[in-house]
């Protein structure tokens, strides 16, 4: 069945001769058109950057000083893995505090055992058994209250607090350093987790995204899911700002990675050629159409494009299209 698509175009009155013989010599190859199913294909520059919902600070909870490092700037850690122990005055009181009023404690039950027991056997009024459970029970929640303080500011190892990574990544920042002080709310570590990418590109403005998004690394796609198109034109570029993220488990992307993002769109079906096919003379996009003496030159309007390949309008399947050497052919149809 012959496919062709009818088009109000102007159609260029040349034909340029080509001996066959003279084909080889001037590098012209051929291909015939045919009428295929394919997804267009659109590719944009994009740069790799880290994902800030995959990073974390840690800040230190209490004032004290750096007694132990476990991790360093550059470290790969997981989740509650350990990266210092910083010393606190406030802990080393709170211990003592805790170390009296476990004494106190001891006493206070010691004591209210022997009065319980007296107590039964009927030689002290309940009076006395009820003041001695009373300051049981105050001890008790003075100590319990002492506990629950300490263990507020978290893990504590002696007169220590261990801080703990709140997530698997790398730290990227390290602040805390061996023998320093800190205070309340400094900054100690970052960690960045870099399982998840963000990828910043920049597209025509009116973009709109049809069909699957993927990122292209060495060969391999990744599947790249737009997040979040900016409200603004880029200033510098005049593009629109698209931000996709992209899953990194085997971490064999890297942030500041310079790529592209590959859009894929539906299938067309239609008159798909190679994009060195098509050429702009005298303003106009043309094909070289294989005739009896030659070549004729065909106006053509180009629908989709797909990496290197392009779907046209204004071929009729069959025809024979030159691919290769139409520098030749250009040369001659602008004359």
């Amino acid at each position: 069945m012959v496919w062709m698509l009818l088009i109000p175009f102007v159609v260029f009155a040349q034909v340029i001769r080509v001996e066959p013989a003279s084909m080889e010599r001037l590098g012209i190859r051929t291909q015939r058109v045919k009428i295929e199913t394919q997804s267009p294909e659109l590719r944009i520059p994009a740069q790799l950057k880290a994902d800030a919902s995959m990073s974390v600070e840690v800040y230190a909870p209490i004032e004290g000083i750096v007694k132990k490092l476990y991790a360093k700037e550059g470290d790969k850690v997981r989740k509650g893995q350990p990266l210092a122990e910083v010393y606190s005055p406030r802990i080393a009181e709170l211990n003592a505090q805790i170390r009296m009023a476990k004494v106190r404690l001891q006493t206070a039950e010691d004591l209210l055992k022997r009065e319980e027991l007296l107590y039964k056997e009927e030689v002290i009024p309940y009076a006395r058994y009820f003041s001695a459970k009373v300051e049981y029970e105050r001890a008790l929640s003075e100590y319990k209250a002492l506990l629950q303080s300490r263990d507020s500011f978290g893990e504590v190892r002696g007169d220590n607090l261990l801080i703990r990574s709140p997530r698997s990544g790398v730290i990227v920042e390290q602040k805390a350093v061996l023998g320093s002080s800190v205070g309340l709310g400094s900054m100690l570590f970052k960690v960045q987790d870099y399982s998840r990418l963000w990828a910043y590109a920049y597209a025509d403005p009116g973009f709109r995204l049809e069909g699957n998004s993927f990122l292209e690394y060495e060969g391999r796609l990744y599947p790249a899911r737009l997040e979040w198109v900016s409200p603004r034109l880029d200033p510098a570029t005049g593009k629109q700002v698209l931000r996709f993220v992209v899953e990194n488990r085997d971490s064999s992307l890297k942030e500041g990675l310079k790529t592209q993002i590959v859009l894929r769109g539906k299938a067309q079906r239609g008159a798909w050629l190679p994009v060195s096919a098509v050429q702009r003379v005298k303003g106009q996009e043309v094909v070289f159409v294989r005739v009896k003496d030659g070549f004729e030159v065909r106006r053509v309007r180009v629908l989709l494009s797909s990496g290197n390949r392009v779907m046209v309008e204004g071929l009729s399947e069959g025809e024979e299209v030159a691919t290769e050497g139409v520098i030749f052919l250009k040369a001659q149809a602008e004359r």
